[in-house]
């Protein structure tokens, strides 16, 4: 079979915003010595992205992370991953946590790589890459990070401690290979070039959360702003929210399950947990018709099977595998194993944490990646925005009644408007502006998370034709 070209993306898995990951080449692990130099140092074209950046503010705290206490918790170019804090406003909410992973693309192979740290034929660029090019002291809060009340509708969490994590490793959040030696083509000019470039998602979120534990390292006092403080310790957190859009829903996605389990296993008190995976829900790839596709016609790959492991062959993330889907398959379908590198596929039949699913029908950043690779739906054509809307809110519809592979009995909170806004959490407007109607009554995505919480109803709330459409711009 020959190679697939370069964009045959691990994106159109669950379309989360990420970018290639397709086989420019194969990559051998390196030795742990390398002492080829990482990518910032030899490529001369980075370019700050055009979108994914952040403004300086008051009110959340910069902390890198220690790489002496974490020496894997890197961003792509080797610099120190970071985040944002601000502890809880009120004695009330000392112990409940909001923390969100940030989204922004992504990369799996040396060429795109190279291509993202230059910004070419990508909005996205050296900002997602590195600690250097993101704001040194701190930043404000929006969306689910609200507190200043600044919009009409209260923030449910305003007054929680606030974590923002920033992205820089370029890999959905799941990366564990660390530093790696490739050999690329230079975006610009063409030459060859050897660069290092560490994907360290997963790694990063471990350090994340044993920072906040306070575990062989702990965040600083709080300073920012004239204020002054201590932020509290995750390990008695009794309500944790973790959430994330794009290629950090794609992060929630892969990280929920593992990190409600690690702060259970010290801490039976945090009696409340939620994931929220926002604009990373597409239509499942398992069910498309692949026989339209550039990468079936041209390069062979024509049903999912062959996509799945194009990916798990080409990607040089050493992407973490969701544990009970890789144990699930293992005993019932070793055949079907490779679907455990798919996020649309462990989203729906292996996250077992309650969650919340928010995607909107119009988003075509989502939508995008699968109509420009030309999927069909058998008996409809060639997969357009209509039929993604439609696709996305029958399979969202019923996934609360469906039958999970793992977690026949969960039922995820569903929130689904016709709009077309791409990673949601961080814009006010589409957090506490944007309704869906049942009963004659408007509800925001957060009266469905606590409508699942509580165990009241309604907990599915997806657009049909005819209802009231109400999409802030």
């Amino acid at each position: 079979m020959p190679k697939p070209f370069v964009w045959i993306a691990l994106v159109l898995a669950a379309c989360g915003g990420s970018e290639e990951v397709g086989p420019d080449a194969a990559i051998d692990p390196p030795d742990a010595d390398t002492s080829a130099p990482f990518i910032g140092e030899v490529l001369d074209c980075g370019t700050p992205a055009e979108a994914g950046g952040l403004n300086s503010g008051t009110e959340l705290q910069r902390v890198d992370l220690d790489t002496t206490v974490f020496p894997d918790a890197l961003c792509n170019d080797g610099t120190a991953a970071f985040f944002y804090f601000r502890p809880a406003t009120t004695v009330a909410s000392e112990n409940r946590w909001v923390i969100q992973l940030q989204g922004g693309g992504g990369c799996g192979s040396p060429d795109s790589c190279a291509a993202r740290w230059c910004s070419v034929d990508t909005n996205f660029g050296e900002t997602q890459m590195t600690n250097l090019l993101s704001p040194a002291e701190g930043i404000n809060g929006n969306g689910i990070l609200e507190a200043s009340g600044a919009f009409a509708e209260p923030n449910p969490v305003g007054d929680w401690n606030h974590v923002y994590v920033r992205y820089c490793s370029s890999d959905n959040w799941a990366g564990q290979a660390g530093p790696v030696e490739v050999d690329a083509v230079h975006p610009v000019t063409g030459d060859p070039v050897t660069f290092r470039i560490a994907f360290s998602g997963r790694m990063i979120v471990d350090a994340v959360l044993e920072t906040l534990r306070r575990d062989g390292a702990s965040p600083p006092p709080y300073t920012i702003g004239g204020g002054r403080g201590e932020l509290a310790d995750l390990d008695d957190a009794t309500a944790l929210m973790l959430a994330g859009g794009s290629a950090g829903g794609l992060g929630v996605t892969n990280n929920a399950d593992r990190v409600r389990a690690r702060l259970l296993a010290d801490n039976p008190g945090l009696t409340q947990f939620m994931g929220v995976v926002d604009s990373a829900f597409s239509p499942s790839l398992e069910a498309l018709d692949f026989s339209t596709t550039t990468m079936c016609l041209e390069d062979g790959v024509c049903d999912y099977a062959a996509l799945r492991t194009v990916v798990s062959e080409y990607s040089i993330q050493d992407a973490f595998f969701d544990d009970s889907c890789v144990a699930w398959h293992a005993a019932n379908a070793p055949e079907t194993a490779y679907a455990c590198n798919d996020e649309g596929h462990v989203l729906r039949n292996h996250v077992a944490s309650p969650i919340l699913i928010r995607q909107g029908l119009l988003d075509d950043n989502v939508a995008g990646h699968s109509i420009d690779a030309r999927f069909s739906v058998a008996g409809r054509g060639l997969l357009d925005m209509v039929l993604f809307a439609e696709l996305v809110a029958a399979e969202a519809a019923a996934l609360p009644t469906g039958t999970p592979e793992e977690v026949p009995d969960r039922a995820p909170a569903i929130f689904v408007p016709p709009c077309n806004r791409h990673e949601t959490m961080s814009d006010n407007a589409a957090v506490f502006g944007t309704t869906l109607t049942s009963g004659g009554t408007a509800y925001t995505m957060f009266d469905t998370i606590i409508n699942s919480t509580l165990g009241d109803t309604p907990t599915t709330l997806v657009w049909a034709m005819g209802d009231p459409i109400d999409c802030p711009p």
